[in-house]
C-alpha cells in the first residue's frame, strides 16, 4: 500500500447523498487517500459513488468509533482526518494540517465550526462553539479532527462507546501535546438542529456533555439519548419522482396524450400539502433521483427534509428511505406516494395513532388497486420490500402475510386512491377536499373527457379494523378478506408508491 501524506477517514450509515456532495467537491490528491467505512447494509449506489482511484469503501459493524478505527487501520497517512459525511472541509485544509504538522509540539486538531444555515439561531451556536474550544480547548468531531498516526496508535484510537467517542479522544489527545485549532472552517449541516429544534437540540447536547463530565457511562447518555426521539419523533415521508422526469405517469399520459409536466407538478404539489396538513409529524421527501433534488427543493418552498432515493428497485429504494429515517432518530415512519393530491389527512393521522399504540405495528392503506398507497413501520423490517412481485395483483396481501410472518401487528386505515389513469384524474373531481392545483390544472386543460360523468366501480368501505396478533388467524384472515374487497381493478401496481424501473 502506498504511503501518503494525508487520510480521510469518512464514517457513513444511510450518508450516501452527503457523501456524494461531499467527494463531488474534492479533487483527487496524489498526497491523500481517501477510505469511507459502511456500518449499514450493502448499499449499489454507495458503492458507485466511491468508485474513484483514490476512494476505497469498507465495511464494518455500526458505532462511529468502531468505523473510524477500521478506517484508521486502512489508512496510509501520516495524518489521519476523521470527517462527517455532512461536513465539507475548506479549500485550503491540506495547507493547515501540514502547517501544523510543522510544530512538532503538535499531536492533532480541529478547523473551525460553521453551519450551513442562513438562521440566526446558527449564528449563536456557532459562537458558543468558538469559545468552547479557545477556552476549554476542545473540538468535537464536526470540526473535523485530525491526529498524527503515530499519536493515534500510541493512544489506541477511539473508544468504541456509542456516544461521546470524540469527546473521549479530544481529552486524551490533549494529554499526549498540543493542538492546532485551523481558523479555517468546516461547513457542517444543520439538519439536526432543524429538525429537533435549535434550542432543543442545543440544551441536549449540553446535558448531555455535562453528565458525560460527572462521570454518567456513555450507554447509559446513549439510550437517555435516543429514547426521547423513539417516543415523540415521527416522519411523514413522499416518495417523488420529478416532474420533468416523463417516466413517471407513462399510463396516464397516454390516455391524455401529451407530456404533461404541469400535471405531475401539481400532483405533487398537492400532496405535499395534504401532507403539511398531517399534524406532529416532520415531512420528509424521498427524491428519484438524485439529480432532481434540487428541481423538487423548488417545488416544496423550503418546507420539508429532502433526500435522494437510493436502490435499483422500488422495494430497495422503499426498504433505504425507512433505514434511514430510523437510523436518524424517528420512532413512527409513514411512507406515501407523490399522486394522493386529495388525501385526508386523516387516514395519515389515523396510521401514527395505531404506530403510537404499538411498539411492533406495520400500519397499511388499503388501495382500490389491490396494492397500497400508504404503510408505516416502528422499525425497519426488510422482509417487507425483499422480493416482492410488485407487478401482481396480491401486494397487500403478500405484505400482509410477510409481515405477520416477522410478528408484526398489522392494522388497516381506510382505502384511498391515487393518480395513475384518466379515470382517476376525473375521480379527483368528487372528492371534497384538496387537490387545488390539480383543480385547477383540470379547468385549465378543459377537456369533455375530464368532466364527463364517471360511472366508476363501486369500492367497498373497509372500516378500519382494531390491531390484531398475527397469532389470531381468524382476524388475519378477515384482514385480507377487507384488502381484497379494494381490488376493483386489474391494474396492480402499489397505488401511491413510484413505479419500479423497467
Amino acid at each position: 500500500m502506498a504511503s501518503h501524506e494525508l487520510s480521510l477517514v469518512i464514517p457513513v450509515l444511510n450518508d450516501t447523498e452527503p457523501l456524494r456532495q461531499l467527494l463531488a467537491k474534492m479533487h483527487a490528491d496524489p498526497a491523500v487517500d481517501i477510505v469511507v467505512v459502511n456500518g449499514g447494509a450493502a448499499d449499489g449506489q454507495l458503492t458507485a459513488v466511491c468508485r474513484r482511484p483514490d476512494v476505497r469503501l469498507l465495511t464494518s459493524d455500526p458505532g462511529r468509533g468502531r468505523q473510524m478505527n477500521v478506517g484508521a487501520s486502512a489508512a496510509s497517512g501520516r495524518w489521519i482526518v476523521f470527517l462527517h459525511a455532512d461536513t465539507q472541509l475548506p479549500p485550503e485544509w491540506s495547507d493547515e494540517i501540514l502547517q501544523a504538522s510543522a510544530d512538532p509540539a503538535v499531536v492533532g486538531g480541529s478547523f473551525r465550526f460553521r453551519l450551513d444555515s442562513t438562521a440566526w439561531q446558527a449564528r449563536l451556536i456557532e459562537r458558543a462553539v468558538e469559545r468552547r474550544v479557545r477556552w476549554l480547548d476542545l473540538a468535537y468531531g464536526d470540526q473535523a479532527l485530525f491526529v498524527r498516526r503515530d499519536v493515534f496508535e500510541m493512544m489506541g484510537g477511539y473508544r468504541e462507546w456509542p456516544l461521546m467517542e470524540d469527546v473521549d479522544f479530544v481529552r486524551r489527545l490533549r494529554q499526549a501535546g498540543r493542538l492546532y485549532h485551523s481558523p479555517q472552517p468546516v461547513l457542517t449541516s444543520a439538519r439536526r438542529w432543524e429538525r429537533d429544534g435549535w434550542w432543543r437540540r442545543s440544551a441536549s447536547n449540553v446535558m448531555l456533555q455535562g453528565l458525560f463530565f460527572a462521570g454518567v457511562a456513555p450507554d447509559r447518555l446513549a439510550n437517555w439519548y435516543a429514547h426521547p426521539r423513539r417516543s415523540t419523533r415521527a416522519a411523514l415521508v413522499v416518495m417523488a419522482r420529478a416532474p420533468s422526469d416523463n417516466r413517471g405517469k407513462s399510463r396516464l399520459t397516454r390516455e391524455l396524450g401529451g407530456d404533461h409536466v404541469e400535471l405531475r407538478r401539481a400532483l405533487l404539489q398537492d400532496t405535499l400539502d395534504a401532507a403539511h396538513a398531517v399534524a406532529d409529524a416532520d415531512v420528509c421527501v424521498a427524491c428519484e433521483s438524485a439529480a432532481s433534488m434540487e428541481e423538487i427543493r423548488g417545488l416544496t418552498g423550503g418546507a420539508g427534509r429532502l433526500f435522494a432515493q437510493q436502490g435499483d428497485t422500488l422495494g430497495d429504494r422503499m426498504r433505504h428511505a425507512f433505514d434511514r429515517l430510523f437510523a436518524h432518530g424517528y420512532s413512527a415512519v409513514v411512507m406515501i406516494g407523490s399522486d394522493l393530491p386529495s388525501l385526508p389527512s386523516s387516514h395519515v393521522a389515523q396510521a401514527f395513532e395505531h404506530l403510537r399504540d404499538e411498539a411492533d405495528a406495520v400500519v397499511i392503506g388499503p388501495a382500490v388497486d389491490g396494492g397500497y398507497y400508504l404503510i408505516g413501520l416502528c422499525r425497519p423490517c426488510p422482509e417487507l420490500f425483499t422480493s416482492m412481485a410488485w407487478s401482481t395483483a396480491d401486494v397487500l396481501t403478500t405484505t400482509t402475510r410477510m409481515a405477520e410472518r416477522c410478528g408484526l401487528t398489522v392494522s388497516l386505515v381506510p382505502p384511498w386512491h391515487d393518480v395513475d389513469t384518466l379515470e382517476d384524474l376525473r375521480r379527483v373531481l368528487r372528492d371534497p377536499h384538496g387537490a387545488t392545483r390539480t383543480r385547477a390544472w383540470m379547468a385549465a386543460y378543459g377537456e369533455t373527457a375530464l368532466t364527463a360523468p364517471v360511472h366508476a366501480p363501486s369500492v367497498a368501505v373497509v372500516a378500519t379494523p382494531a390491531p390484531h396478533r398475527p397469532e389470531a388467524s381468524a382476524t388475519g384472515a378477515a384482514h385480507r378478506r377487507a384488502a381484497q374487497s379494494c381490488s376493483q381493478v386489474s391494474r396492480p401496481l402499489p397505488s401511491g408508491m413510484p413505479e419500479r424501473r423497467s
